[in-house]
């Protein structure tokens, strides 16, 4: 057993399997496409009040997760998402169509990935072999647009490049850690992408453990040995492209005529209040669409940037995060302790308080991952800090997942922010600390 099987306890919520949580059952909406209708987001805001405790999380795969829903109110719920059209067939088809595309899709970039995201989903709904998946096991088709997913990790993923006039085959991560393998013409992606899960499925059904991530099995057999396993020529990586990680918070130009509104939700959590909020811009501002994304952010196209003051007093009124600046955006944390049962601290109170420091730590991005438990439910890429609650205290994770070795280990909440503190500042005064 590794050290990881411990953590294997629960599952992939959706809408048609829910999870059991401290605060009732999980019930995930895995948005197609990641886009809603104003009058769908009102409705579900409603749904959320009848048949849950308020509460929706946004995730990092961009799907919709309602809290608090008992079992008494389930089977209503579910005629609501039925209604809706946000059901599939079974919680197997629901389970496998794990595909995320750019949330800009359609609006900015050379390339509209929309159709082809959608012909991957459907692929792998009717590719029943393909239903043995593990339930995290995503794919990515990234658009190459203003609001790139080159950071966001993925079992297996396409990145547009606007040089090659290709999309770039990378398995195992983000972009700079993703093993690359070839480039593709946009209609070959479907069929790669089911090929590179085959052997997934195939080659990781030899080993002595099956691997839940591509990751784990392009460290235990090799780029190369994936690539033929798909019937893929392996070629030479290009020269990587140095991304910084993007920020949907605020007015986005999106050339000449269109632009969209992005509103930040406070480690993705989101109150009936807000969903409604966001309803009520989108049909007011908008043209009544709505846009999920990876980074807990819901974008508004098709604004009109002349109005973005009036966007801005808008969401004002309610908890958004709606200023590029704002300190919350330097942490991500996973509903921690009460909500969820391996959770032993309160993570998201000291996400929040920790947030001014978690900013000087570094100046753009996520700096901090507060962590309820080593599975790092609320950011799968490497961050520069990370504390992973243990039995109510935390340990330091360095540059890495919550799962990696720590470098400090058992420290109070008191301890974990004095170090940070002390970090932040010798990194202010030019100088290194070491942690002992």
């Amino acid at each position: 057993m590794t050290a990881a099987a411990p953590l294997r306890k629960g599952w992939c919520p959706g809408a048609l399997r829910p999870m059991p949580a401290k605060d009732g059952l999980l019930v995930r909406l895995r948005v197609s496409g990641g886009v809603l209708s104003a009058d769908a987001t009102r409705r579900l805001a409603q749904a959320g009040r009848d048949h849950g405790n308020g509460l929706f999380d946004l995730s990092s795969r961009a799907n919709l997760q309602m809290r608090g829903v008992s079992e008494r109110s389930l089977p209503l719920l579910t005629k609501i998402l039925d209604d809706l059209g946000l059901l599939d067939q079974d919680a197997a088809a629901e389970a496998i169509r794990n595909v995320l595309a750019s949330p800009l899709a359609g609006l900015d970039a050379p390339i509209d990935v929309r159709p082809i995201a959608q012909s991957l989903a459907a692929a792998l709904v009717r590719e029943m072999e393909l239903h043995r998946l593990p339930g995290k096991f995503g794919f990515l088709i990234n658009d190459g647009g203003a609001l790139s997913l080159a950071h966001v990790p993925a079992d297996v993923r396409f990145d547009y490049s606007t040089e090659r006039g290709a999309f770039a085959v990378r398995v195992g991560g983000s972009t700079r850690e993703a093993a690359f393998l070839c480039d593709c013409a946009p209609g070959d992606i479907v069929v790669i992408a089911l090929r590179l899960a085959q052997a997934f499925l195939r080659l990781g059904s030899s080993m002595r453990e099956p691997p839940r991530r591509m990751r784990e099995l392009v460290a235990e057999c090799g780029a190369l040995s994936v690539a033929e396993a798909a019937g893929l020529r392996l070629t030479p990586a290009p020269e990587p492209e140095p991304l910084a990680e993007p920020c949907p918070i605020g007015l986005t130009r999106l050339g000449r005529e269109r632009s969209c509104f992005g509103v930040g939700a406070p480690f993705g959590r989101l109150d009936v209040a807000m969903l409604e909020t966001i309803s009520r811009a989108a049909a007011i501002f908008g043209q009544g669409e709505i846009r999920l994304t990876p980074w807990r952010a819901i974008l508004l196209p098709f604004v009109d940037a002349g109005r973005d003051k009036a966007l801005q007093a808008h969401f004002e009124a309610e908890n958004f995060i709606i200023d590029r600046a704002n300190p919350r955006l330097a942490v991500a944390a996973c509903g921690g302790a009460p909500a969820c049962e391996r959770g032993s601290t309160p993570t998201h109170d000291d996400g929040l308080a920790l947030a001014p420091v978690a900013r000087r730590l570094q100046g753009k991005g996520v700096a901090l991952h507060v962590s309820g438990c080593a599975k790092g439910c609320a950011r799968q890429a490497a961050t520069p800090y990370t504390l992973v609650a243990n039995a109510g205290r935390y340990d330091l994770v360095l540059d890495a997942t919550p799962s990696d070795a720590s470098a400090a280990q058992g420290l109070s909440f008191a301890e974990a922010r004095s170090m940070l503190e002390a970090i932040a500042l010798k990194r202010e005064s030019g100088r290194e600390l070491e942690l002992s």
